[in-house]
């Protein structure tokens, strides 16, 4: 049997009943005399015989138990010469001496010659042996002793706990909810060691019935729990517990019960309660006519009531959002579930929906098995659709959410004016789940979906995922794997990557971290999406091994680095290579007496390269010798201010290199689609990758400027040009560096409030003034409304190395938080070039509230991408807080 006590008896019965309620199977105090029974506590005319042996049973409990009513004489109880008092529940009312006054309760006024005694804790010593019976503090004594004693009106006491029951065993004290709702507390067999404080109006006990029974204003707490009821009774010989008249139960985990009547057994495995109202932890409440406990870990609730929505304030009445109405509800402990049976779930008091049976797990899981809330939606490319996931916790750490799509026949679709439907299942039906695991040594999450597809019948499917794992404190290894059937295939069925790219990457690696080094490992292979991407010209990269040291920095600041790098890669049509480069340089920052700041950096490479099928000329090894060698240089001047402090920095960068270093035999791979911006113009190599480098002589200039006009708002802009000593080939005509000046480049970054934020990144022709690139993010508004837009127009015709095409193109965005509950956000893209329009545009809105989620997703697209067809996209998720998948776990 488990060691479950409920606590509040632990306060009605009190210490004065560990004599009485444990006389069968205790044992007796060693080498003393037999102790008082409930008789002589409460005043009888004889006191019982001295017993030979401690063994002896104790006298007959009297058939009549008088309770005096206030201000009685009782007669006094016989004395024996000198014998151990041992403090009991008696010393609260009985004493030699005349009661101290007790401070006023703030609840009710208390008498002052009403005492507060708290009793002991520690063990009762033995009693010394003696002819007589020895005087034993306990329930007696609040009625008994050698002087007339007065009868207080209020009952208050503190007795410790566990108080062990009639003929059992003492036990853990449960929380009455966690009784009457089946969940076991966490903390109850922590809390069973702490004292219980009960106050009451009147305590009585019928001996003859062998009823304990507190009455009036009844108060039992222990810790943080608290019982009120008006009338609380244990009858010692059913063993049963009663509670009655405005029954509440406060829990510390916050959880309440409210009923009029309750009744259990000692063990707590069987019991029944009338006019149930619990709100539990989460806030969600149940109500009933009538709970019933059975067996030890099931509830069962006639003609419930269930929802987690909270009363209305200023109209508690009013029906909720939702709520389930159940001829039965029951609780099931052991599994952690709450089920329904015939039901009907009720929107705003009007039934919408009825089911035989469903469930969903109680408040005490945080994550378990079952059906999620479905998502419907209609698509111009595969017509209506739902999607009903089921998850899956393997453990705690770990679980699969399978999601399969059923798509339904539809005219409406264009393709299936074309196509046609089919019989086949596997075209009406998208596999697909996600994976997640998390653990001390990494995390994995992948994301994978299969189908036939609906009109032409062939298999599509994708995969994204991604994984690492820490291998020790300082290696760690990982994956990202992204592939698709086809390039449309994301697309088409709305299966987002977490890279939003127009391709897809698988790549191992394996890398180590050190104090002043890294090293890497790696693999690529790629998937383009765009029309005109041949896959036989996607390279596999197998392997690609970097390395960098740094030096510790000597007494002046200075160190050294050095870099290694390795790479081979081939394909099915085109180019194949191998590369190793090796760099080693030396780095100083020197500080000048007027505060600038300059950093010199010298530093050697060599390349060696073996390639086959490079264009114009076949295969080949070649091999270079880069020596280099730069400053940089600026000096920040501050002027502080009270109202808006500013910094004004001139900048400047030099170095020298030799001319050329850029052979035909040299494959170009990742020095592809350079772009000139304020991120890249100081730097001694302005070129991305190893494969091309910039040489001769050049340098740039600019200036920055930092103003703080406010705690929490800033200015920053920036403009740079670079120069050179003679052109250079390697840059692109469109490019913006392909002369001896470059165009200027310029960033403005403008925030004077957290309602306005303006971003401005822009490249200005060195001849004209004309803009060659302009991108720009606005930002303005509070939650209330606010409103994003962005612009980008890039203006290149040509790029030798990667195919560029003009862009011009805006984003409009607004979004709102309505209310409380409701909020709205839609946007719009508009290509801005000749013969361009709307792209897309899209609106969702959305009802959240502590219940009940409502969200709604419109999009229409204008593009088409082969067999990707412009249209609209509509769907719609309904949550039922705390239910998970109520409206779905239904047969």
């Amino acid at each position: 049997m488990r060691a479950r006590r409920l606590f509040l008896f632990a306060g009605i019965a009190g210490s004065a009943l560990i004599g009485a309620l444990t006389a069968h199977g205790s044992s007796a105090l060693a080498a003393s005399s037999d102790v008082g029974s409930w008789g002589q506590a409460w005043g009888d005319d004889g006191a019982a015989l001295p017993a030979p042996a401690p063994s002896r049973p104790r006298a007959v409990v009297p058939t009549v138990s008088p309770v005096p009513a206030a201000g009685a004489t009782m007669t006094p109880m016989p004395k024996g010469p000198a014998a151990a008092e041992i403090g009991g529940w008696g010393d609260a009312w009985g004493t030699d001496a005349v009661p101290a006054a007790v401070p006023e309760r703030p609840r009710a006024v208390v008498p002052t010659a009403s005492p507060v005694v708290t009793a002991p804790t520690t063990p009762m010593p033995s009693m010394p042996s003696g002819p007589s019976p020895a005087e034993i503090g306990g329930w007696g004594d609040a009625w008994g002793s050698d002087a007339p004693a007065t009868v207080p009106s209020r009952a208050v006491a503190t007795a410790p706990a566990p108080i062990p029951t009639a003929a059992k065993p003492a036990s853990a004290a449960p929380s009455l909810l966690d009784a009457v709702m089946g969940a076991p507390s966490a903390d109850s067999t922590e809390d069973q060691d702490q004292p219980v404080q009960l106050t009451a109006d009147q305590i009585t006990h019928d001996r003859e019935l062998g009823i304990v029974t507190a009455r009036g204003r009844v108060e039992v707490t222990q810790v943080n729990r608290t019982l009120i009821a008006d009338q609380i009774s244990y009858n010692l010989k059913q063993d049963i517990i009663s509670a009655s008249g405005n029954v509440i139960l406060a829990e510390p985990n916050g959880e309440t019960l409210h009923a009029n009547y309750f009744e259990l057994t000692g063990d707590l495995k069987e019991g029944v309660a009338n006019q149930i109202r619990a709100v539990l932890a989460d806030r969600s409440s149940l109500g009933a006519t009538t709970g019933r406990r059975v067996a030890g870990d099931r509830t069962d609730f006639e003609d419930g009531v269930y929802t987690a929505c909270e009363p209305c304030r200023g109209k508690p009445d009013r029906e909720p959002l939702w709520q389930v109405k159940a001829k039965r509800i029951t609780h099931n402990q052991a599994e952690q579930n709450i089920e329904y049976r015939d039901l009907w779930m009720e929107m705003a008091g009007v039934p919408v929906f009825y089911a035989p049976y469903l469930s969903h797990p109680d408040p005490s899981v945080k994550r378990k098995s079952g059906f999620l809330p479905p998502t419907m939606g209609q698509s111009s490319n595969i017509g209506t659709n739902v999607t009903v996931p089921y998850f899956w916790a393997i453990k705690d750490n770990q679980d699969i959410t399978f999601a399969p799509r059923f798509l339904f026949p539809s005219s409406s679709t264009k393709k299936a004016d074309e196509f046609g439907d089919s019989d086949n299942v596997l075209r009406h039906l998208v596999l697909a789940g996600e994976h997640r695991w998390r653990g001390r040594q990494g995390e994995e999450r992948t994301v994978a979906s299969l189908t036939a597809d609906k009109y032409s019948g062939d298999l599509r499917g994708h995969v994204d995922s991604r994984a690492r794992f820490e291998l020790d404190h300082s290696w760690r290894a990982g994956y990202l794997l992204e592939r698709s059937s086809d390039d449309t295939y994301t697309t088409i069925y709305s299966y987002r990557m977490q890279n939003e790219r127009p391709w897809l990457t698988t790549r191992p690696y394996v890398e180590g971290f050190g104090r002043r080094n890294y090293t890497m490992a790696e693999a690529f292979a790629y998937q383009g999406l765009r029309d005109q991407d041949d896959q036989g010209e996607s390279p596999i990269v197998l392997p690609h091994i970097t390395t960098s040291r740094m030096t510790v920095p000597d007494s002046k600041g200075g160190y050294y680095t050095f870099d290694a790098d390795m790479l081979a890669y081939g394909r099915s049509e085109g180019t194949n290579s191998t590369r190793l480069s090796n760099r080693v340089g030396w780095q100083r920052p020197y500080m000048g007496s007027f505060g600038d700041i300059t950093t010199l950096n010298a530093s050697l490479r060599g390349d060696a390269y073996h390639s086959d099928q490079v264009t114009n000329v076949g295969s080949a090894n070649a091999g270079r010798a880069i020596p280099q060698i730069s400053a940089n240089w600026r000096m920040p001047f501050a002027r502080p201010s009270a109202t808006m402090p500013q910094v004004i920095e001139p900048m400047a960068m030099v170095a020298a290199s030799p001319n050329g270093g850029n052979p035909a035999k040299i494959p170009n791979e990742d020095s592809i689609g350079f772009e000139l911006d304020e991120t890249n113009i100081f730097r001694a190599n302005r070129l991305p990758g190893l494969d091309r480098v910039e040489s001769g002589v050049r340098g740039a200039y600019g200036l920055r400027w930092h103003a703080y006009p406010g705690s929490s708002s800033w200015i920053t802009a920036a403009i740079a040009q670079g120069w050179r000593a003679r052109k250079d080939s390697v840059f692109a005509e469109d490019s913006g560096m392909n002369g001896t000046l470059s165009d200027y480049v310029a960033r403005l970054d403008v925030s004077p409030s957290p309602n306005l934020a303006l971003l401005n990144r822009m490249r200005l022709d060195r001849k004209s003034g004309d803009i060659r690139r302009n991108e720009n993010t606005l930002s303005v508004g509070s939650p209330v409304l606010r409103t994003d837009i962005s612009y980008i127009m890039m203006d290149r015709n040509d790029q030798p190395d990667l195919s560029f095409v003009r862009r011009h193109s805006a984003t409009w965005s607004v979004s709102s938080a309505l209310s409380r509950y409701w909020s709205m956000r839609g946007g719009v893209s508009y290509d801005l070039t000749d013969n361009g329009g709307p792209t897309d545009w899209n609106l969702r809105v959305t009802y959240d509230d502590e219940c009940f989620a409502f969200v709604s997703d419109l999009q229409r697209t204008y593009t088409y991408d082969r067999d990707y067809l412009a249209g609209y996209a509509v769907t719609f998720n309904v949550v039922f807080k705390t239910l998970g998948s109520v409206p779905f776990n239904v047969f």
